[in-house]
């Protein structure tokens, strides 16, 4: 049964205190309700990394995060380290933690911005004008709250965050990701890009489903606006390991890709 919309949301995705960050409940995923989606994790260390680096002239052109257990939707230890920072390169990493155990870490390369963009304008569906509501799904519980129903908005041009298969679904961060601060664009992308799983999840009656492991993000330029359109499939040639691949558009062509390798999901989250 659909849990109903709440009638008020925490102020951001996360909210910083002594030590390091709280979470709140619009993190939380479908999985385990106590446990926060893939997108808040890589957000939040995309925040670390750019505040610690805090570099305009350069790009984060490739942004790596490995969740190594589930992250509690909880007070967190946080940390962020710049390894190199040179003239046209950078490589910074940060890492999450919680009661002392490390949970998820990320590692980033950034490059010189692009200046005279190049890359041939492509063919780009328009937004839909209808908002999906992912929480109203009858075969879903997600928690309400959470990251798929509250946290993003979605709309939806083909295929569907609920629905087997490949997707097309616009995407934007519906609610501030740290409090009082406005999300970068950078940001933005990074909480986003665990969403490609969803959008290209394969599910085959009889089997089990697929959870991903990490998030690669790489990027050609930053969006031009905090619409993102993620084309997401899932392959696989095995029935135990598979990569959904996405490819991500801004309203006049691609801006990168994500990809994102996926196991069988464990015995205590499996639908």
């Amino acid at each position: 049964m659909p849990t109903p919309a709440p009638e008020e949301y925490p102020p951001a995705l996360f909210l910083t205190c002594e030590g390091g960050v709280e979470a709140t409940e619009l993190t939380r995923g479908p999985w385990s309700h106590g446990v926060m989606h893939g997108g808040p994790i890589c957000g939040l260390m995309s925040w670390l990394i750019e505040r610690e680096l805090d570099r305009e002239d350069l790009i984060c052109s490739r942004y790596t995060v490995e969740i190594l257990s589930g992250v509690p939707v909880d007070k967190l230890g946080v940390s962020a380290n710049v390894v190199k920072n040179g003239k046209r390169t950078a490589v910074a990493e940060a890492s999450i933690t919680h009661e002392g155990k490390l949970l998820a870490r990320a590692t980033s390369q950034w490059l010189s911005r692009p200046k005279d963009l190049t890359g041939d304008q492509i063919s780009v569906p328009p937004i839909p004008s209808e908002r999906a509501n992912p929480g109203a799904h009858p075969d879903m519980e997600y928690p309400r709250p959470g990251f798929n129903a509250d946290a993003v908005e979605l709309r939806v041009i083909s295929g569907s965050t609920e629905e087997s298969g490949p997707g097309l679904v616009w995407a934007r961060l519906d609610h501030a990701l740290i409090a009082g601060e406005s999300a970068s664009k950078f940001q933005q992308v990074a909480t986003l890009s665990d969403l490609g799983a969803a959008v290209g999840f394969e599910y085959v009656e009889g089997e089990q489903s697929f959870i991903n492991t990490d998030v690669t993000l790489q990027l050609l330029r930053l969006p031009q606006s905090e619409w993102i359109l993620l084309d997401s499939a899932v392959a696989r040639s095995s029935t135990n390991l598979a990569c959904c691949r996405t490819t991500l558009i801004d309203e006049i062509g691609v801006i990168g890709w994500v990809l994102q390798s996926q196991m069988i999901a464990p015995e205590e989250i499996q639908p």
